[in-house]
């Protein structure tokens, strides 16, 4: 029922979230220390996303309408979004939970990724300026707080640090240009300003208008040239966190992104497909060439986010012109989510019990510990883009857009910068099956690390190898089903292409 501007009806996932969030608070603080009660917010926050993920399924295939006095939208593009990004925060929960095991951090840790998701889910629908200011901020700070869950380690309070300084300047700099575009045209709501630069305004400040206010979404998308604190970040956190800061504030970015120039900035204003893809040759370019030469799988993982961005920038920058564009970076993020989680899972499991994240640690990994060896080379190649894995099918897709989009040029320098990617991927599949391990090591564990040695068949215990296995299990899964079987996903992500207008 409706009540004014109140349109509760609408929003019941985002509600879920909210009140299980708000609920953690006190809840984790009383059961912190307090032996298994510590697993509580974990069990509520699984129920969370699963109910926030059937209501929000349930949602697919209504009517598309802006509520909230016409400043949130209820379309397809948004449901399809919020699943990935409920999705996301399923599995990352898995994994961070997993990783902490045993620990306090596993009472607060997901009471941060749930309000992180909900940032991003109210992104992915947000119509007005102040709602996506407001969304961004609620994405940013409790992704900080997730950085640095473990307080003794200087390098993740380096990591947040840099993370919090980069975040503040470049949201401070986006909201500062979003105060251009009420300037010209006196209206917060996306539609509306799309409307009255399309009627007439100073190109200049258009144009200006869009720079700064892509230093913020770039910021969220890891694009160069805004993506300096991505590998400190990412290799300052531990892994399973730098997972879900890989995952779920990028594709929050990019729906954010997508629904701003579609709808403020319609019929190509200020030539924005040009910019767009000149920002995806740099990003996939640099991330690629950079990855080349890392010795750390952390950083080479970050590395290859940035040049994955890329990619999905090459559907971004057709998304006006191509009917299937949207649907086509939906489908390579939602692929993105299980490949890259089931990486960062593996990579968690490792540093945990061998304090490191080097390569040489992964020298006869893929013999030592065969199921986990086997979940890390799938993704690694779904992340090269090998058939019949999803990553093939997502980059089959995206070049195939900028094709249909008359930016031929673009899928060339696409499929180049893929065969460059492959060599990365392949060099570590090579450490974990054609080296021998070295020999042990007396170097200091990481903070997070579990004392004594590793054995991969170990038990379920407090961080064992056994408690990553839902997490394998299900990125896994999803890495091979949207591969074999893409139909299915890309029937459901058509969707995305429902944009209230």
């Amino acid at each position: 029922m409706t009540s004014g501007c109140l349109d509760l009806w609408a929003i019941i996932p985002e509600l879920i979230l909210a009140g299980t969030g708000l609920a953690l608070v006190p809840i984790a603080a009383f059961v912190h220390g307090h032996g298994n009660w510590r697993y509580l917010p974990m069990a509520l926050t699984v129920v969370a996303l699963l109910a926030a993920l059937g209501f929000t399924a349930r949602m697919l295939g209504w009517e598309d309408q802006a509520v909230f006095c016409e400043t949130y939208a209820i379309d397809g593009f948004a449901h399809v979004f919020k699943l990935i990004l409920e999705l996301g925060g399923l599995v990352g929960l898995l994994t961070v939970s997993a990783h902490f095991r045993g620990r306090d951090q596993v009472a607060h840790a997901p009471m941060a990724l749930l309000f992180v998701t909900l940032g991003g889910v109210g992104l992915a629908s947000a119509l007005d300026l102040g709602l996506i200011v407001l969304f961004l901020q609620m994405l940013s700070l409790p992704a900080y707080l997730l950085v640095t869950l473990v307080r003794s380690d200087r390098r993740s309070n380096e990591a947040t640090l840099k993370y919090f300084i980069y975040a503040a300047a470049a949201l401070a700099i986006m909201a500062y240009g979003l105060t251009f575009l009420y300037g010209m045209t006196g209206s917060l709501e996306l539609r509306t300003i799309g409307r009255e630069l399309a009627a007439g305004a100073d190109a200049v400040w258009v144009a200006l208008a869009l720079g700064l206010i892509l230093i913020g979404y770039g910021f969220e998308m890891t694009l160069v040239p805004f993506h300096f604190w991505a590998p400190d970040v990412y290799s300052g956190a531990t892994a399973p966190v730098a997972g879900f800061v890989s995952v779920v504030p990028k594709v929050a970015g990019f729906a954010a992104f997508l629904r701003f120039v579609l709808l403020a900035y319609p019929d190509e204003t200020a030539a924005w497909p040009t910019l767009i893809a000149v920002l995806a040759v740099a990003t996939m370019t640099l991330g690629n060439l950079v990855a080349l030469r890392q010795s750390r799988l952390k950083r080479l993982l970050a590395y290859s986010s940035i040049a994955q961005a890329g990619y999905v920038l090459v559907a971004v920058a057709v998304a006006g012109r191509v009917e299937g564009a949207l649907s086509a970076a939906a489908y390579y993020l939602a692929a993105y989510l299980f490949m890259n989680l089931a990486a960062f899972a593996v990579v968690a499991q490792v540093e945990r019990h061998q304090g490191s994240d080097e390569l040489a640690h992964y020298r006869g990994f893929g013999l030592r510990a065969p199921w986990a060896g086997a979940a890390l080379a799938l993704a690694l190649l779904s992340l090269a883009g090998i058939p019949p894995l999803a990553g093939f099918a997502g980059k089959v897709l995206v070049l195939t857009a900028a094709i249909d989009g008359d930016m031929s040029w673009l899928a060339v320098v696409a499929a180049a910068n893929m065969v460059i990617g492959l060599y990365y991927y392949v060099a570590v599949l090579a450490e974990m099956y054609l080296r021998r391990p070295p020999e042990p090591s007396s170097a200091t564990p990481h903070p997070s690390a579990r004392p004594g040695p590793w054995t991969p068949s170990a038990p379920l215990a407090p961080g064992g190898p056994g408690a990553y296995w839902p997490a394998y299990l299900l990125t896994t899964a999803g890495t091979l089903a949207l591969g074999v079987l893409p139909g299915p996903a890309l029937r459901l992500l058509e969707e995305a292409q429902k944009l209230v207008s």
